[in-house]
């Protein structure tokens, strides 16, 4: 390694992390980076993230020192023909002790909106020309790409959806067997598809030849997808949401993102409810009595008025925040009273099917950028190898009934792209996949680098929990019994432990350019991370 180092990344396999600073060392920003990273994770993470799925991503100009969030997260369909469930079928999804069900099929697919995201990033950061930016992404479908540990967890249990297709079953189910590590998988379609993005932009999939394959398959009776839903989607570029802690300032991004405004409130929360030098104990046991908290303010409505104005400065309001510390202060004390201690079982492998990239570069610029495909909805885009989300079909979206719309409404999302930027100047670049345990995971590592005064790779690495409708998730890697005591709340939560660090708490990949101008990068080994200092 050189003496002077252009920028660091972390991501979800190593040819994405392996992009991003092929365009670094190329002298390319991080703006250049994050595209070429983007493009890459849909080759060698096709279950998780690609063209045919929704991003967010949080951008910050080195100039400037501003932030801004890029939302292109996918919206419901049937503009032209109306939202029905069509081909929409019930799929048992299981996660060792327990399952799950998702809706897969045609009429499971929202409108996919990465290749206008990754367009739009490029057209307003860009500094390197688009073809550049693709050929990592090109090479790696045309050569091929090797599967992770990672890859092999996904593929296995989502094997009961990638049937659903022909050209899906043969892709991720070669020879009947799902993907495992190891395999080489060669994408000759795919790559070609991509050398169309790269000449065209977003047009092949929004109006081109791309478009209209996509249109006669997942359009009826299929399908709700129509020619509407695909030219009038348009990325929102907008400031992020601004939350101070403790001398730094983290970014996040605002609704319908519902991850940034439910970790900003957990991040305030806590600095209200627990000293900067307390114990590893203490700190724990304030960090679940947090989880436990923003639940309650959830079920208290903030679900339901997260798109009416004023409701994330009402949530963190300082009347609402002391209005929490007095039920977080009494279960706390509650707590450190001690009870008897309730064993469960640990909920499974449900990795929460979406992958992150962070990127800084020696400027100052920093992306943070997550995407997902939902489970897939069980079909790829007619001659494209590119796998099509099944957002319409995710209870957690759409917790009230499936296919109520409106037609061209953003759907809301956990994910939660961020940039921590600290008092010293210094910038970190993270995020993570695992639906509700995003804000969770993300929660803990920011403390642990903020407060605990961490570097990256130590927060990211100390054990982690997930509260959670009455149980505490646990990775259990020697803290003892105080501790266990501490985040069960004194017994009244069940306590499920997993005996070594695992996929179920997200994979934060996270990247930063310190206040002192060295660089740090980690990809969390919970989700086969990978990560690059040039």
């Amino acid at each position: 390694m050189s003496d002077r180092q252009n920028g660091a990344a972390a991501a979800g396999h190593t040819e994405t992390a392996a992009a991003a600073a092929e365009i670094l060392a190329a002298g390319g920003t991080a703006m250049d980076a994050a595209v070429a990273a983007a493009l890459t994770a849909g080759v060698c993470e096709p279950l998780l993230m690609g063209l045919g799925g929704g991003m967010i991503a949080t951008i910050r100009e080195g100039a400037t020192g501003k932030v801004y969030v890029l939302d292109a997260f996918s919206p419901f369909p049937g503009l032209d023909h109306g939202l029905s469930a069509r081909e929409f079928e019930a799929i048992r999804v299981e996660y060792g002790p327990t399952f799950q069900i998702f809706h897969a099929g045609r009429g499971s697919a929202a409108v996919p909106t990465v290749a206008g995201g990754l367009e739009a990033l490029h057209a307003r950061w860009g500094t390197m020309p688009l073809e550049r930016l693709a050929a990592p992404a090109i090479r790696t479908a045309r050569e091929g790409w090797t599967a992770t540990a990672g890859t092999e967890v996904v593929a296995k249990m989502l094997q009961a959806i990638t049937r659903v297709g022909l050209e899906s079953d043969a892709l991720f189910n070669p020879d009947g067997i799902h993907l495992r590590e190891g395999d080489r998988v060669v994408m000759p379609m795919m790559a070609d598809a991509l050398e169309d993005f790269a000449r065209e932009g977003s047009a092949p999939f929004t109006t081109g030849k791309h478009a209209q394959a996509l249109l006669a398959e997942y359009g009826p009776p299929r399908g709700s997808l129509g020619p509407s839903d695909l030219t009038a989607f348009k990325p929102i570029i907008d400031r992020a949401l601004a939350v101070p802690y403790r001398g730094a300032t983290l970014y996040v991004p605002p609704p319908p993102c519902m991850g940034g405004a439910l970790l900003a409130f957990g991040l305030e929360l806590l600095d209200l409810v627990a000293d900067a030098d307390t114990s590893p104990t203490e700190i724990a046991r304030c960090l679940a009595a947090v989880m436990a908290e923003t639940e309650r303010a959830r079920a208290e409505g903030f679900d339901e008025r997260m798109f009416e104005d004023g409701a994330v400065q009402h949530l963190l309001s300082d009347a609402n925040l002391q209005r929490h510390v007095v039920h977080c202060r009494e279960a706390i004390e509650r707590s450190r009273a001690g009870g008897l201690l309730s064993d469960g079982v640990p909920v499974g492998s449900i990795p929460g099917n979406t992958t992150h990239q962070s990127i800084v570069d020696g400027s100052g610029n920093a992306v943070a950028l997550t995407s997902s495909n939902g489970e897939t909805c069980g079909s790829l885009w007619p001659g494209t190898q590119i796998p099509m989300n099944n957002f319409l079909g995710e209870d957690d979206i759409h917790p009230l009934g499936f296919h109520l719309g409106p037609a061209g409404s953003r759907f809301r999302t956990m994910m939660t792209p961020s940039l921590l930027v600290e008092e010293d100047g210094g910038v970190l670049a993270m995020g993570t996949g695992g639906s509700n345990r995003i804000r969770t995971a993300m929660l803990q590592v920011v403390r642990h680098v903020v407060s605990g005064h961490e570097g990256v790779g130590a927060a990211i690495m100390e054990p982690r929990i997930h509260v959670e409708g009455g149980t505490v998730q646990v990775e259990d890697l020697g803290q003892g019994e105080a501790w266990m005591q501490a985040v069960s709340g004194g017994g009244e939560r069940e306590l499920s432990t997993f005996p070594e660090r695992h996929l179920y708490f997200g994979g934060v990949h996270t990247a930063a350019r310190r206040g002192d101008g060295h660089f740090e990068a980690f990809g969390d080994p919970r989700r086969s991370g990978a990560a690059v200092v040039i």
